[in-house]
């Protein structure tokens, strides 16, 4: 598009529209007309600023204009302003074009991607480009619903991934809307959003018991009488002997004639008369908490691992060594507070969490010897799970509630049956435990403290001036220490 540009030429108030002068000495000498030639410049410069960005706005993409889209397996009539002569398609693979008249090319999409064609007309040398894109096929019957999520985004069917996504699960939509039976496809994406994730897990068990134990004997013991009830396990022996010529029995007990070792006994005798009688009494009601609350941060997909706790060491036997001693080596098995945990976030509102918490003590009651060394056994709590929720909420990921209750009576048969009298004719235990633990998780997505804000009180932090003397330490010291005030997390 040719544009020209008119000048003004005379007084202001005398004078004609022309064309621009193009050489010095069209425009004249500057001392007469030095303003006026100013003035025209300046009108110039105006009008070309207004003139030429509406001309480039006008002037459309040649590239754009020439784009030819088909589906797969579809065709598109193109027609020509005259004759075709020849026709040369860049990729064959991707679109077959055939001219079906003298001016109609026909094109049919055979695979996803992009190629050239260029048609040569009868009349002229000069052919004409296009560019032809084959998409994927398109159901008419159904409409297409816009994501929202994906608007940012540019999907190339089969070929690509490009743009900003709000969270995972739309990059995971526009992922699977560009593949095309499961072809890889090229991702250059980015997700936008936080992606730390700290997860909170609280482990709280309460162990009940309660004992009821009952239990009596009694023994005459003379040089002429030996008599006697006890329950079982008590008596140990009988002895005979013969002191000074006189005959006798020895009665023998491990437990020292207590029915119930560890109960409260109640003992009445006469030694004068070799009489002893025991009764053992025994109420007892336990209580046991644990509490673990393990705290760990960690980047979304990535996994992390806490411990609190220690090892301890385990003798092995190593059988395939030479000679006829086996050599001993150690193992270290871990105890204490456990966390493993993979998060990934999959949206601002919505986290999915793989954790596996083990809460573990040593248990000496059940260990064994080996090697006259004792090695404990351990007592573990462990879940592992995978569960999905949002920032902040909580999820109990187990629970366990166990009731074990063991009761045992020992009696003499028929007199043990007698209400009342039948109470010294035997030995009654009745001990009930009850288990409670629950596990609960709770994720939050955390960002850094930034270079200049102020940390909290770390734990104890005021213990690092606390520093009495003896006679303070001796005199003024009451033990009342303020948890909130040093620092402590709860």
């Amino acid at each position: 598009m040719n544009v020209d540009f008119l000048t003004w030429t005379g007084t202001k108030k005398q004078g004609k529209w022309g064309p621009m002068p193009t050489t010095m000495e069209q425009c004249g000498s500057r001392e007469p007309h030095g303003r006026a030639n100013r003035w025209q410049m300046l009108m110039t410069f105006v009008l070309a600023l207004m003139i030429g960005p509406a001309t480039w706005a006008a002037t459309p993409d040649p590239m754009l204009s020439n784009v030819i889209s088909v589906e797969v397996g579809t065709h598109k009539l193109v027609r020509q302003p005259q004759g075709v002569k020849r026709i040369a398609v860049g990729d064959p693979n991707i679109a077959d074009v055939n001219v079906v008249n003298g001016r109609e090319v026909l094109i049919t999409g055979k695979k996803l991607g992009i190629t050239s064609l260029m048609v040569w007309p009868r009349s002229g040398s000069n052919p004409a480009e296009y560019r032809v894109k084959v998409g994927s096929v398109k159901d008419p019957t159904k409409q297409a619903r816009p994501d929202p999520d994906l608007a940012a985004a540019t999907i190339e069917r089969g070929a690509s991934v490009e743009g900003r996504l709000p969270n995972l699960l739309a990059h995971r939509r526009a992922t699977l809307a560009a593949q095309v039976q499961k072809d890889q496809v090229a991702d250059s994406s980015a997700v936008d959003g936080d992606f730390q994730v700290m997860t909170q897990i609280r482990i709280a068990e309460v162990n009940r018991t309660t004992l009821q134990q009952y239990g009596a004997q009694y023994f005459k013991n003379v040089r002429n009488t030996t008599a006697g009830i006890s329950p079982p396990g008590m008596l140990t022996g009988i002895t005979s002997e013969n002191t000074s010529g006189i005959n006798g029995f020895t009665l023998n007990s491990a437990s020292g004639f207590l029915p119930v070792r560890d109960a409260f006994n109640l003992v009445f005798g006469d030694a004068t008369r070799g009489f002893l009688g025991v009764l053992s009494v025994l109420e007892g009601k336990g209580l046991a908490r644990t509490l673990a609350e393990p705290s760990l941060t960690a980047i979304s997909g990535q996994t992390a691992t806490f411990l609190a706790g220690g090892e301890f060491p385990v003798p092995v036997n190593q059988s395939g060594s030479g000679g006829g001693n086996a050599a001993i080596t150690i193992e270290y098995k871990e105890f204490g507070v456990r966390l493993a945990l993979t998060p990934t976030v999959l949206s601002k509102d919505r986290i999915a969490l793989r954790v596996a918490p083990e809460v573990s003590d040593l248990d000496f009651t059940a260990g064994i010897q080996i090697g006259g060394v004792a090695v404990p056994a351990l007592t573990v709590r462990r879940t592992e799970t995978s569960v999905e929720l949002g920032d902040g909420e909580s999820f109990v990921i187990s629970g366990l509630v166990t009731n074990n209750l063991i009761a045992n009576v020992d009696k003499v048969p028929w007199l043990g049956d007698i209400p009342i009298i039948g109470a010294f004719f035997k030995s009654v235990s009745n001990q009930r435990t009850e288990k409670e633990l629950i596990m609960v998780v709770t994720p939050r997505l955390v960002r850094p403290l930034t270079r200049e804000a102020k940390l909290p009180a770390l734990p104890g932090a005021k213990y690092d001036n606390y520093r009495p003397g003896f006679s303070g330490l001796m005199l003024e010291e009451t033990g009342k220490f303020d948890t909130n005030e040093y620092g402590f997390s709860r």
